[in-house]
This record gives structure tokens, C-alpha cells and sequence, in this order.
């Protein structure tokens, strides 16, 4: 993100990070779904199912940020281990014209 609010929003710094927030969206995520199909799935266009429906898909979609996230942190941590630490530049001698 380019602007100054978005990178240093709470939201975006957690995701990822935060295993208590995945750990409820990966039981709450398949456990709507299972109530959404469970109560609604031969009514679908009631309110409630609708709500449920909307939640079930936030639900997952917060969980597959987070995933995704998790995923490339993961990925520039074990890029930044795995690569050889460069010695620094020597400095150029000023005594020669």
C-alpha cells in the first residue's frame, strides 16, 4: 500500500501475525458453513440465511488473508536466512590521481 494510514493500520500489521485471530477464523470459517447448510440451505433467500451466508464468506475470506499473508512473510523470512551475507564494499583509496 502507498499511503501512510494503510501501512500503519493495526489491521494490516496484525495479518499474518496474529495466530489467536486465525485460529478463530479457522474454527468459525467451516462451522457457519456447516450451520448455514445445516439450517438454511432448502430456504437460502430468507434473511437469515443471507446473513449467515455473508458471514461464512467473511469469515473465510479474512481467514485465506491471513493465509495468504502468513505465507509471504514466511517466504521473505526464509529468503532472508538462506541468503549469504555480502562483507561490505571496501573503500576506494583517494592517494591515487
Amino acid at each position: 500500500m502507498a499511503c501512510q494510514p494503510c501501512r500503519s493500520s493495526v489491521f494490516f500489521q496484525k495479518l499474518g501475525r496474529c495466530r489467536r485471530c486465525m485460529v478463530q477464523l479457522s474454527v468459525l470459517a467451516p462451522l457457519s458453513w456447516l450451520a448455514w447448510w445445516l439450517l438454511y440451505r432448502e430456504t437460502p433467500h430468507t434473511l437469515n440465511a443471507i446473513t449467515l451466508l455473508v458471514a461464512s464468506s467473511g469469515f473465510s475470506l479474512l481467514l485465506l488473508a491471513h493465509g495468504v499473508r502468513a505465507h509471504q512473510l514466511h517466504r521473505a523470512a526464509s529468503r532472508l536466512a538462506a541468503s549469504p551475507r555480502t562483507p561490505p564494499m571496501p573503500r576506494p583509496d583517494n592517494d591515487h590521481p
